[in-house]
Formats: structure tokens, sequence, C-alpha cells
């Protein structure tokens, strides 16, 4: 529908004169009858030439690791007549090649990440344990560790959600893991080595960083509000 430009009465799009003051109105063609699609929607080709890139370099790094590994072999049986230091290295460059894949980020979740790295890890230090001519240190030791990181971490990036606005409290939450892995670690290799828990050197160093994050937590809610803006000002928190 238009209107006369002269006296603004609605006109009918035929042309011709306007029936109220005789102005010359021009014909006026419907433009959403021959553009329907004036402005097509939008789409984001960003993503998907990304993940081509990532493909390509994944494709780059295994060319390389492949090589690698082939020239490892060569030697390895060109000067001891086996394979002997070989094997560990292969065993190290297929682990690092997994790593690569995992984070180059083609299923972007954080407990992707974790659960793939984790189990990773825990194949390549058994898969050491047996290259080394029996399981020595892998249940005792590796393992605990390991699934140590994991569960804490997960914990870390769980409580991110509802402490990202409190840096101050996930800071000193995970303060106080760290000094829970500390203890951890000590009664591993204790147990490896003793075949007992026998903790020293991790209360040493476990209890100072337990009482550091719960400093932090007394900051957090009873430090007075001019000093902790005052911390957050200096160090950019």
């Amino acid at each position: 529908m238009s209107y006369c430009p002269k006296c603004g009465v609605e006109l009918d799009n035929k042309g011709g004169k306007c029936p109220l003051c005789d102005y010359p109105v021009p014909l006026i063609e419907d433009e959403k009858a021959e553009n329907p699609a004036r402005f097509p929607t939008p789409v984001n080709i960003y993503p998907e030439e990304f993940r081509q890139v990532k493909k390509k370099v994944l494709l780059s790094i295994t060319v390389i690791f492949v090589l690698a590994i082939l020239a490892m072999i060569f030697e390895n049986i060109y000067l001891d007549g086996e394979l002997t230091w070989a094997k560990y290295s292969i065993v190290s460059t297929i682990c690092l090649w997994v790593y690569i894949i995992i984070f180059l980020n083609f299923i972007p979740n954080v407990y992707f990440y974790l659960v793939s790295a984790t189990l990773n890890t825990i194949v390549f230090l058994f898969i050491l344990d047996i290259l080394s001519g029996s399981i020595n240190w892998f249940f005792t030791l590796g393992l605990p560790l390991v699934l140590g990181v994991f569960f804490l971490s997960c914990l870390s990036v769980l409580l991110y959600k509802y402490l990202k606005k409190k840096l101050l409290i996930f800071i000193a939450v995970n303060i106080i893991f760290l000094s829970f892995y500390v203890v951890l670690v000590e009664a591993s290799v204790s147990i490896h080595i003793l075949g007992k828990v026998q903790l020293f050197w991790s209360m040493i160093t476990g209890i100072p960083i337990f009482l550091l994050g719960l400093a932090l937590v007394y900051i957090n809610y009873f430090f007075p509000k001019s000093l902790k803006e005052e911390a957050k000002r200096r160090f950019h928190i």
C-alpha cells in the first residue's frame, strides 16, 4: 500500500492520479513479490574451515610421527640387532600423538578432555611397566596418582560453575585439593616402597598448603571490604 506524496491519502499502487488532489502518482511495484529473500540468512563457515585446518595439522603431525617411529626402529635394530630402547620411545611418541588429537578440540567438552587424557595416561604407564619386564609399579604408584589427578580435576571443573563469580574461593578450594594430593603422593610412594602408609614430608608440605587455602576462605568472608577491593585492584583479580 502507498500514499500520495502531496496530500497523504492512501492509494492502491496502481499509479495514475491521486483521487483526492489529482497529483500524479507513479506506479509502485511490489518489492516483496520480486525479491522475497532480499537478505539471505548468514552462515558462519569459520568453524568448519578451522576444523579443516586442524585436520591438516593432525595429518602433518601424524606423518612426522610415523617417520620418527620408523627411524627409531631402524636405528635400534641397526645398532643393537633388536628392539630395546626404541620400544619406550615408540610408546611415548604414540601417547603424545593421542594427546595432540585430544587437545586439538575436535570434541569441545572439558570432561571429554579429562576422561580421554586420563585413559591415555593410564594406558601409557601400564605399557611402560609391562615393557620393563613385569608389572612392578603401575597399580601401587602410577594408577592411584593418575586417578587422583582425574578426580580432583573433575571436582575443580564442577565447582567452577558455582564459584566462577567467587574467584578467591575457587582458588582456595583448589589449594586445599592440592594439599590432599600431596598426601596421596606420599601414601602411594610409601606403599610402593615400604608396603605400608607412612607420611612425613607430605605433612610438612600439605599442612601449610591446607592452611593457606583456609586463609583465603577467611579473607574472602571476613576481611574488610575496602582491603579486599584494594587487593583485587593491586593483583588484578
